[in-house]
């Protein structure tokens, strides 16, 4: 049986949806698991059952909230920093699955589109930086670290524009926004994100695997808001532990079975 004991993780939105059953996983695995959650309230009710569930399989995995807002700089620097104290040890690896999606264009407090900072900029980009050190800890301790994040089939819906284009888009965006496409934006620029975190990797023959998954179709409560009538198309959906099992065989294969910087579906890459 899979023995998760002494490995650590950080999972982004973990109360809820994919996220939630990634932490029951890997907690329940015997992990040591810290949930990245918004909403203090609701964190604390997954956490409790989470735990419930840990010891229903009689592990001795843990799990610890951490409140952040994953779009904001100043609050993904805070929850870095206080989990890279907690673990001198490293972090084995980082989920990033926080995401908003917003019908509305809005900004956050510090200025910034919400969903392109929530998905790309802090959620993933910024926490990933922040968190660097500890993963590369784990690997110096002889451990296997990888950050794995995870996007969606949404992001068909576009391509990516020019980077510069991206990077001029979420402050003055014309008035027609479209929360699908931000999404979109978001989703894909993970998919990129990935793929050049692995070949600035390699270049430089480092340990750190970079991967991105799309979790499949799964009846959440933010893909059945955006979708309404038309989710229909998507059927048949998948359970949330179908849309979370590939991220959970990510998250804890060998680093020999992950092809640095792929976009995965379930446990292959997609063709």
């Amino acid at each position: 049986a899979m023995d998760l004991a002494g490995r650590v993780y950080v999972v982004t939105g973990a109360n809820s949806g994919i996220g939630k059953e990634i932490t029951s996983f890997l907690a329940r695995k015997g992990g040591k698991v810290y949930m990245i959650c918004r909403n203090e309230g609701r964190a604390e009710k997954a956490k409790t059952e989470v735990e419930e569930a840990v010891a229903a399989a009689q592990s001795a995995g843990s799990v610890s909230t951490v409140i952040a807002d994953c779009s904001l700089k100043g609050s993904v620097a805070a929850a870095a920093a206080t989990i890279a104290a907690a673990e001198p040890n490293g972090v084995d690896a980082l989920v990033c699955n926080a995401g908003v999606l917003l019908n509305e264009r809005t900004l956050t407090s510090e200025g910034v589109e919400t969903t392109f900072a929530c998905h790309l900029l802090f959620g993933t980009y910024y926490l990933t930086k922040q968190l660097e050190a500890p993963l590369r800890a784990a690997a110096a301790a002889g451990r296997a670290p990888r950050v794995v994040l995870v996007s969606s089939g949404g992001m068909y819906n576009t391509r990516f524009p020019r980077w510069e284009t991206a990077a001029s888009l979420p402050n003055d965006a014309p008035p027609d926004y479209d929360g699908n496409m931000a999404y979109a934006y978001a989703k894909r620029g993970q998919v990129l994100l990935a793929e050049q975190w692995a070949r600035d990797e390699a270049a430089k023959g480092g340990p750190l695997k970079f991967v991105s998954a799309h979790p499949g179709w799964v009846s959440t409560p933010a893909v059945d808001a955006a979708y309404g009538d038309q989710k229909k198309y998507l059927e048949p959906m998948r359970t949330q532990w179908q849309g979370a099992e590939g991220i959970c065989w990510l998250a804890t294969a060998p680093a020999g079975e992950l092809e640095a910087g792929a976009l995965y579906l379930d446990r292959s890459p997609p063709a």
